[in-house]
C-alpha cells in the first residue's frame, strides 16, 4: 500500500543556521566555524536601510528558533524586500522551508544563494539534503560528490554520498567509500549500517548480515542483528525478506522496541493489510507514544475505506508528530469522505501549507471547498493542481530529452527535424 511517507531520518536532519552581521554585511555560520557570505547590493539606498534590515533579520531568526515559522518567514521576506540579494535571508528562508517540509521552496532559495555565491559548501550541503528529503537521490548526488571531492575526509558528506550512491544503483561505489570507515578500530555505527544496506542492495546478503552483527559486536544479539537487517531489506523494498527478519527479531526477543511497528510497515509494503493492522496495534499497545505506528495504522484504515476507525489513530499521531503534512492529508481525506467537508478544509489546508507540492492535498481541498460552496477557494486549489501537473510534465519532458529518448522536450512524440 503506497502510503505517504513520514520523514524522520536522523542521518539527514542537520540544517545550517546563518546570522546577519550588519557591521560587515556578512552571514556567520555556526555549523562549521565562520562562513563569510557577502551581501551583494549596489544600491546606495541599502546603507540607509541596513539598521532596519538587521533588526528585522534578528527578529526573524529569533522567531524561527522559537518555532514561530510564519512570523520568521514574514521577517525574511521584509529583509529581501529591502535587499533582494541578502544571502543571509535567502539561506535562512531556505532553512525555514526545509524545517516546514517545503523542500521545493527550500531548493529554490538555496539555488539563489549559490547563484550569488557559488562556493558555499554549507548551502550545497543543505541543497543536497533538501533533494534527499524528497527521495530525489539523483539530484542530490552531484552536490555530495562535489563536497566529497573538496574534502574527502568529511565523514558526514561521505555518509550522505554513500546514501545517494546506494539509492541510485551504485551500491558498489558506496561499498568502496564505506569500507574504510567501517574498518577502523572504532567504526562509526552509521557507516556500518549504510555499509550493510549497500551490501543488501548489491545482493550480498551474507556480507550484510556480517556487518550488522559487527554493528552490535560489543553486545551482539540475534534480535539486534535481525532488526537492522530487516530495516535494510525494507529500505531496499525487499519486503518478504524484511518480514522474515522482523519475525526473527520477535522470536528472539518478543519485546524488542519498534519491532512490531517495523514488521507492520513491511507487511503494508507487501500488501498484507490484515497482518499489518495486527502488528501496528501491538506496536501501539507496547508503546502508546509511538506516533509512527499510529500514523501508519490510521492511514492504512483510511486507505482501506475505514474512515471513522482511522481518525482516532491519526489524531493521536498528530499530537505526537505535529509537523507531518501526511497526517493532515489523511485526516482531511477521512473527514471529507465521511461527509464533513467543513472539518476537512482546515486539515487539508494545513497539509497544503506544510507540503505545497502534493497534488492530492490540493485536489481534495478543491473538492471540500466546492462541497461547501466556496467556489473561489476551490478554483484556486484546482489551479495549483494544474500548475503542479504542468511542472511535473516539464520536468519529465526535460529528463527524456536529456536522456536522448526524445528530441523535443516541449511536445512529446514530436522530433526536431
Amino acid at each position: 500500500m503506497g502510503l505517504r511517507k513520514l520523514t524522520h531520518d536522523p542521518i539527514i536532519e542537520t540544517h545550517t543556521v546563518a546570522y546577519y552581521d550588519s557591521a560587515t554585511g556578512s552571514c556567520m555560520n555556526i555549523y562549521a566555524s565562520v562562513l563569510v557570505l557577502l551581501l551583494l547590493s549596489s544600491h546606495a539606498a541599502f546603507a540607509q536601510n541596513a539598521t532596519s534590515a538587521r533588526q528585522v533579520f534578528d527578529a526573524a531568526v529569533q522567531a524561527m528558533q522559537a518555532g514561530n515559522y510564519p512570523q520568521a518567514e514574514e521577517g525574511f521576506y521584509k529583509v529581501l524586500k529591502l535587499d533582494p540579494n541578502n544571502i543571509s535571508a535567502l539561506a535562512n528562508l531556505g532553512i525555514l522551508y526545509a524545517k516546514t517540509h517545503r523542500y521545493t521552496e527550500a531548493i529554490d532559495e538555496y539555488r539563489k544563494v549559490l547563484a550569488l555565491s557559488p562556493s558555499q559548501p554549507e548551502t550545497q550541503l543543505n541543497l543536497g539534503l533538501a533533494y534527499l528529503k524528497q527521495d530525489d537521490y539523483s539530484h542530490a548526488l552531484p552536490y555530495f560528490q562535489e563536497l566529497h571531492q573538496r574534502d574527502a575526509s568529511n565523514q558526514k558528506v561521505t555518509l550522505l554520498l554513500s546514501t545517494c550512491l546506494t539509492s541510485t544503483s551504485h551500491a558498489d561505489e558506496a561499498i568502496h567509500l564505506l569500507q574504510p570507515l567501517a574498518s577502523t578500530s572504532t567504526p562509526d555505527p552509521t557507516a556500518l549500517y549504510l555499509l550493510g544496506l549497500a551490501y543488501t542492495r548489491a545482493g550480498q546478503a551474507d556480507q550484510a548480515q556480517t556487518v550488522f552483527a559487527e554493528l552490535f559486536s560489543s553486545a551482539a544479539t540475534p534480535a539486534q542483528t535481525n532488526f537492522l537487517l530487516g530495516k535494510a531489506y525494507a529500505d531496499a523494498t525487499s519486503y518478504d525478506q524484511a518480514i522474515q527478519a522482523f519475525q526473527a527479531v520477535l522470536q528472539a526477543q518478543p519485546g524488542f522496541p519498534g519491532a512490531h511497528r517495523e514488521l507492520g510497515k513491511a507487511l503494508l509494503g507487501a500488501h498484507k493489510n490484515a497482518d499489518a493492522r495486527r502488528e501496528l496495534a501491538l506496536a501501539i499497545h507496547a508503546d502508546p507514544e509511538d506516533g509512527d505506528a499510529d500514523y501508519y495504522l490510521g492511514a492504512m484504515l483510511v486507505q482501506s475505506g475505514q474512515y471513522a476507525q482511522g481518525l482516532p489513530y491519526l489524531a493521536k499521531a498528530k499530537e505526537l508528530i505535529s509537523d507531518s503534512w501526511a497526517i493532515y492529508f489523511y485526516m482531511g481525506k477521512a473527514q471529507l469522505l465521511l461527509g464533513h467537508a467543513d472539518a476537512a478544509i482546515p486539515l487539508l489546508r494545513q497539509a497544503t501549507q506544510l507540503n505545497p507540492d502534493d497534488t492530492g492535498s490540493f485536489y481534495l481541498l478543491a473538492k471540500a471547498c466546492k462541497s461547501e460552496g466556496r467556489a473561489q477557494d476551490a478554483a484556486q486549489a484546482l489551479a495549483r493542481v494544474a500548475a503542479l501537473h504542468s511542472t511535473a510534465l516539464d520536468v519529465e519532458r526535460t529528463a527524456l530529452k536529456d536522456a536522448g529518448i526524445v528530441k523535443n522536450a516541449g511536445v512529446p512524440g514530436v522530433d526536431d527535424k
